[in-house]
């Protein structure tokens, strides 16, 4: 039996921290919760490339899938702690530790509701006449056999507009695709609005590099972890047209006001140079780093 998502999260939030109490055994329960759930609490974009690993007196230790995304996350600690905490219903997160210790694989499986979809089609009838009408558009088709996978193929297709059209499926807004009631685009459509998002994104931010979320924000509708991900994306491009010998070039100096944030009345030679210097070391792939180094948070300017 699945209740709704909604009522999933507000019954945990109520019962959960009672029978972690009652079973005397909140530490190792309440760290398990948080593996588990930890693509649903923070979103697709932080989960796909970070991972939590333990969590110990009340902190939290994360593993990323590169360094930068450890100085990125720093300036989100307060937002991410608090989901967190409020997703448990208790104060489980005081601190975010960043290691390099990888966490063991836990596969997240959220799918209660999901539509059998092959069964749905199998329900959907088609009158002979659409199927003379599917089949006589084969008729060039000389091969038997590809004539008949063709017709089932273009039957089954047939079948999943019909079951869509009766789930208030309607025509996208741009290509007259059907998509779902709630959705305005399709999923091409979405794709393709998605890319020329980050690409604005990434736009604004060699515009103007020291910017932050909260100016972005005003400008393009995006999440945090979208503008963190474009601003690594353009570091490690940058990253890898700076001489290791020359450091005084203008690939230098955005990248240093995009890792520390600041604007160029604030840039200075030094600060450009301590920048590039502890970028080579710690994140960029054409320095090696050294094994077993630990990821440091990196304080915002």
């Amino acid at each position: 039996m699945s209740a709704p998502r909604k009522g999933k999260l507000e019954k945990m939030n109520i019962i959960l921290p009672q029978i972690v109490s009652s079973m005397s055994i909140g530490k190792e329960f309440s760290s398990h919760m948080v593996m588990f759930y930890w693509p649903k609490i923070v979103g697709k974009h932080i989960s796909d490339n970070v991972s939590p690993v333990k969590l110990e007196f009340k902190k939290l230790f994360l593993y990323t899938s590169h360094p930068v995304w450890a100085t990125q996350l720093s300036y989100m600690k307060e937002e991410i702690k608090n989901k967190i905490n409020s997703f448990m219903g208790e104060y489980l997160v005081e601190d975010l530790v960043f290691t390099n210790i990888k966490p063991e694989k836990i596969d997240f499986d959220d799918t209660d509701n999901e539509v059998n979809l092959g069964l749905e089609i199998k329900k959907i009838n088609i009158s002979d006449e659409e199927v003379r009408e599917i089949s006589h558009n084969l008729d060039e088709v000389q091969d038997d056999d590809l004539r008949k996978l063709l017709l089932k193929v273009k039957t089954n297709d047939e079948k999943l507009k019909k079951y869509r059209k009766n789930a208030n499926w309607h025509p996208c807004s741009k290509c007259n695709t059907l998509c779902p009631p709630e959705d305005q685009l399709c999923d091409s459509c979405k794709r393709n609005a998605n890319i020329d998002r980050l690409k604005s994104i990434r736009r604004y931010l060699m515009d103007v590099p020291w910017a932050r979320f909260c100016d972005i924000v005003k400008t393009i509708p995006c999440t945090a972890e979208e503008v963190n991900e474009q601003r690594i994306i353009l570091m490690q491009i940058l990253a890898s047209k700076i001489s290791s010998t020359k450091t005084d070039c203008m690939e230098a100096t955005i990248l240093t006001m995009l890792y520390k944030s600041v604007s160029p009345d604030k840039l200075t030679p030094e600060l450009r140079q301590q920048t590039i210097d502890k970028f080579k070391y710690d994140f960029m792939d054409s320095f090696a780093a050294k094994k077993g180094k630990k990821y440091h948070n990196s304080k915002k300017v």
